[in-house]
């Protein structure tokens, strides 16, 4: 078992620099970016959009623009809610991080051990025979860290090719006719009656393993995992409006979610997240979420696992939480950690964003990133699909240019 608390404090303190960064933040340089937001909203590519910039400890920018709904015309409100899609990956992450502070759990553990129908998948020979195709033994079992660095071979079936559009029917049915479960186990039995798509270990492959991790904590606290969640991380860290259900008085706050038709126009898509009656607490995706809240979550990150005093996670679990661990099977600069993005080497990426960034979104185009060398925080929140991500683009093209040197 690799017991994180070994690391050493020099160490620890390569996880950003003191908590006042040395560079100011130039508000007024955020006007284009505004512009454009309002430009993309009079061209009917989105309804409205909702950005939250922390720096040095403090909001620096806090904006929502255009409207909730297109049907209604009702402005975004500040503090609307979402409903994150991704963006729940990292919050389980976290809590499986806190099993393994807490000894329950290591990263070597196998995964089997808690869910043993793991241990019979075996290898689709070739993914353009899909889910039904030839298949070979599996190298060796997926491990915890497998899991959490999405490179157990698992999927989530959103590729174009055979195999995931398969699975995607097999486990979701469709994006505008979304199978329904009564529990988590359902849609991760579908999940387990297709081969890996890869060997454990040798690619990284954007997965569904977070559904897996929760119920292994589900397993392991014997408690239902939404109410691990709340006591454990949202209500310390105050997040009291995430939740995978919306309070009735809460309902007018939320923003659809919005699609452009054939011809162009902009219109609520007739399939909504449900926003109430929901009980498959995933980890896959599942939260609602307002900016204020999520901003919490990211200041924890942010603060070495400590949220007003409170600790949540050690600043050991954080530092490994964010380095990369999957060395270059993405590409030689960008990198996943413990549940987060990794930019690793910014020399070789065409974005303005510090070595060291962390970051993740949802399918719904919400986003958010962390940069500790430069104390900051950024996130975006709308809803449309499909997912792009022209908004990221622009997001760190603009906060990155208000940074001056």
């Amino acid at each position: 078992m690799r017991h994180l608390s070994s690391l050493l404090l020099g160490v620890l303190m390569s996880f950003g620099t003191s908590l006042e960064a040395q560079t100011p933040f130039d508000v007024a340089h955020l006007t284009d970016f505004e512009n454009y937001l309002k430009t993309e909203i009079d061209s009917a590519q989105i309804a409205g959009a909702e950005v939250l910039i922390y720096h040095n400890q403090k909001k620096v920018w806090h904006k929502a623009i255009g409207y909730n709904s297109i049907q209604t015309k009702a402005p975004l409100e500040k503090n609307s809610i979402y409903f994150i899609q991704s963006m729940t990956k990292p919050i389980m992450s976290v809590a499986i991080m806190q099993l393994i502070e807490k000894g329950f759990l290591s990263l070597d553990d196998l995964a089997q051990d808690y869910l043993p129908e793991l241990a019979e998948l075996r290898v689709i020979k070739d993914i353009s025979t899909g889910i039904d195709g030839p298949t070979i033994a599996a190298k060796r079992p997926i491990s915890i860290q497998h899991l959490l660095t999405h490179t157990a071979g698992l999927s989530h079936g959103l590729g174009e090719h055979l195999f995931d559009q398969q699975l995607f029917k097999l486990m979701y049915n469709d994006l505008f006719d979304p199978a329904v479960y009564e529990k988590l186990e359902e849609p991760v039995a579908k999940l387990l009656q297709v081969p890996l798509i890869g060997q454990p270990g040798e690619q990284w492959y954007y997965s569904a393993a977070p559904d897996i991790l929760a119920l292994i904590l589900q397993k392991i606290t014997q408690q239902p995992i939404d109410e691990y969640l709340k006591e454990n991380i949202l209500l310390p860290l105050e997040m009291t409006e995430t939740d995978y259900n919306v309070s009735t008085e809460n309902l007018p706050r939320v923003m659809p979610v919005h699609l452009n038709t054939e011809d162009g126009a902009l219109v609520q898509s007739h399939v909504q997240a449900r926003t109430s009656g929901n009980t498959v607490y995933g980890g896959t995706y599942g939260l609602f979420s307002s900016t204020e809240d999520y901003l919490h979550f990211c200041q924890m990150i942010l603060n070495k696992g400590s949220y007003k005093g409170k600790r949540i996670l050690s600043e050991a679990s954080v530092l490994e939480m964010t380095k990369n661990h999957v060395g270059e099977l993405i590409g030689p600069s960008r990198g996943f950690g413990l549940g987060f993005g990794v930019l690793y080497d910014t020399d070789k990426d065409p974005s303005p964003a510090n070595t060291g960034q962390v970051y993740w979104g949802g399918f719904f185009k919400t986003h958010f990133f962390i940069d500790p060398t430069e104390d900051l925080i950024a996130i975006f929140m709308t809803q449309k699909i499909p997912n792009t991500n022209e908004y990221i683009v622009a997001l760190n093209r603009a906060v990155y240019g208000a940074l001056k040197n």
